[in-house]
């Protein structure tokens, strides 16, 4: 439930593991810098969330794995100061169901996909600032806090930045958005045809 029991516990190993992985793709995004504390703005907190996730494997065996998120703790953001819209557009049912139909009919290829760490990579406008990390605060500047650069899990208006970025991709790849459901996006090229439909950081691929 806390930091302090994930160090201290029996399986601190792994939880150091999955805290390791989850600090090297924040870093590997930039979603932050280091910089000196602002004067007359708010340091919010981050907050290791943990998690232990029943999965298969590749040959149908149970397993378990160790997940651990930095989640800001965005509770405490001030709507005007640190962020303003935060909606997350999800794909319709009914277009879910539709596009199931036409697969099934046409005999099309479909696959699902989640996006790993899908927050991590909208880009973020506001001006936003975070303590350092517990267990990851840099030892040459322990005085330092983060500006966020990109979103985090936690920041209200994470899932609306990550949706602006797949959106603004989607388009540069010659996708279409077919109303009235934004969350559908078409490419037709010499009779053949690709959707993709989003549902916040899962995607239904067909073509």
């Amino acid at each position: 439930m806390t930091y302090g029991q994930a160090v201290q516990g029996q399986e601190s190993t792994k939880w150091r593991a999955a805290r390791d992985q989850e600090i090297d793709s924040i870093r590997k995004n930039k979603t932050w810098r280091l910089t000196d504390r602002p004067v007359g703005r708010r340091v919010l907190k981050g907050k290791w969330v943990f998690k232990i996730k029943d999965e298969l494997d590749k040959v149908g065996k149970n397993t378990t794995r160790h997940k651990t998120r930095l989640c800001f703790m965005g509770n405490r953001q001030i709507k005007g100061l640190e962020f303003n819209k935060t909606f997350a557009p999800v794909a319709k049912f009914t277009t879910i169901r539709c596009i199931l139909e036409m697969t099934a009919a046409n005999g099309w290829e479909l696959h699902q996909m989640d996006v790993k760490t899908a927050f991590l990579n909208g880009d973020l406008d506001e001006e936003v600032y975070m303590e350092q990390p517990e267990g990851y605060v840099d030892p040459t500047y322990p005085d330092r806090v983060c500006r966020l650069l990109q979103a985090l899990y936690g920041l209200k208006q994470a899932p609306k930045m990550w949706c602006a970025k797949l959106d603004a991709f989607l388009k540069l790849e010659g996708f279409d958005t077919i109303d009235p459901d934004a969350c559908l996006y078409l490419q037709m090229d010499d009779g053949e045809i690709i959707i993709v439909l989003v549902y916040v950081d899962d995607l239904l691929l067909v073509g």
